[in-house]
């Protein structure tokens, strides 16, 4: 095959006879300190006052209450105790709403009495650590009730993983061989992580325990108990306020 090399030569930017202007003009320049490009591609100094707020903060956070707190004796005893727990989930959700709702009740107890008078204040805190109560035992109680229903579901998910349908009597076998051993017994996750070592099986099955946990933690926290206890404090908090002032009043006039 024969090759034929162009040799022809093009010279750029050659002026024209009839016009100064080249052939090939140049970019098209929005030019100016203040053009379209330069405002968006430039970095803007308006929040680096907050951002150096922020990032003080964090690390002084980070430093002296994080990082105090995960190396406590209360965290690591809390860590070793709950490690195998399959109620992880709640404990941290329990933990988390406890925090909230301590802080709801502090700041509500120091209220100035010209904002909520102290009577009210001690209801409205009442009802914060009675909601707290009713939906930390009503999240516990549903999610354990549930639990077996919900890992039906979760079998019946492995199997169709695995694509073996005779997984929960594999499961099932190794339990009588375990028990007759004087070990304790496994569950499909166990199964997944042991024996077929599935890591991504195993995240699977984690994350929709824990989904469930969410769902049925949140639901109860933030919208049946609220709901319903609210109202009933309400209405034992004012009872309690109108019997209080009518005891003051037979003591006025007495």
């Amino acid at each position: 095959m024969q090759v034929t090399l162009n040799t022809i030569k093009y010279q750029q930017n050659t002026p024209l006879k009839n016009n100064t202007q080249p052939r090939h003009q140049a970019t098209p320049s929005f030019g100016g300190s203040g053009s379209l490009i330069d405002t968006f591609t430039s970095k803007s100094t308006f929040f680096e006052p907050v951002e150096k707020v922020w990032n003080t903060s964090t690390e002084w956070i980070a430093k002296n209450i994080i990082a105090k707190a995960m190396n406590s004796n209360f965290v690591a005893n809390f860590a070793e105790k709950t490690k195998d727990s399959k109620y992880i989930a709640n404990h941290i959700i329990t933990a988390g709403a406890a925090v909230g709702t301590g802080t709801y009740i502090y700041k509500t107890l120091k209220l100035p009495e010209k904002k909520m008078e102290s009577d009210r204040k001690k209801v409205l805190a009442a009802n914060h650590a009675l909601t707290f109560g009713v939906s930390t035992a009503g999240a516990y109680l549903v999610d354990g009730a549930l639990f077996g229903k919900w890992r039906e579901v979760t079998n019946r998910y492995a199997e169709l993983y695995t694509k073996d349908n005779t997984l929960m009597d594999k499961i099932a076998a190794e339990n009588k061989k375990l028990k007759a051993a004087g070990k304790n017994k496994i569950d499909v996750i166990d199964y997944a992580n042991d024996y077929l070592k599935d890591k991504k099986l195993v995240a699977r099955l984690k994350g929709m325990d824990i989904a469930k946990t969410l769902l049925i933690c949140t639901l109860i926290y933030r919208y049946l108990v609220p709901v319903a206890v609210t109202p009933a404090a309400n209405k034992l908090g004012d009872k309690f306020l109108a019997h209080k002032k009518e005891r003051e009043d037979e003591l006025q006039k007495s």
